[in-house]
């Protein structure tokens, strides 16, 4: 059994139907709550 197919297809299954879930890459600031630090892309936004 081709185990790295079999799972590439469930992930794209998932994709599919809109139920991959993306966390957002967050850095909180220590004594700052709210605020955080937000990176995407190689970019980072407050």
């Amino acid at each position: 059994m081709n185990y790295q197919r079999f799972f590439e297809d469930a992930i794209d299954q998932l994709h599919a139907e809109r139920r991959y879930r993306v966390f957002a890459d967050l850095e909180r600031i220590v004594g700052k709550f709210p605020r955080a630090i937000w990176r995407s892309n190689g970019r980072a936004q407050e």
